[in-house]
């Protein structure tokens, strides 16, 4: 005798249409924006990087994430608080 009760998956639950796939990725999207003028501009193209960082420093850089998503506040990805931080460090070494 199992002691844990089967979930029974109802299957029209599961089907989501295209229109709500799409809002689910424009809302999940990273948007690089916020308090901050971005030096992004829209003709610069993301490309990706690979940095080392400590554990916890990584940790710490998921732990304000998923704080952030929680609030509903930007930045939500680890990319988008590193490239913040970085645009604020520009725009203060520039000084």
């Amino acid at each position: 005798m199992s002691l844990l009760k089967k979930k029974t998956v109802n299957p029209e639950k599961q089907k989501a249409t295209a229109q709500q796939a799409e809002l689910l990725a424009e809302q999940l999207a990273d948007k690089p924006y916020g308090a901050i003028k971005s030096s992004i501009t829209s003709s610069d193209e993301i490309v990706r990087t690979s940095i080392s960082l400590p554990k916890s420093l990584l940790a710490t850089l998921e732990d304000l994430t998923r704080y952030n998503k929680r609030q509903g506040v930007e930045p939500k990805t680890v990319s988008a608080i590193i490239r913040e931080s970085l645009e604020r460090y520009l725009l203060l070494i520039k000084k």
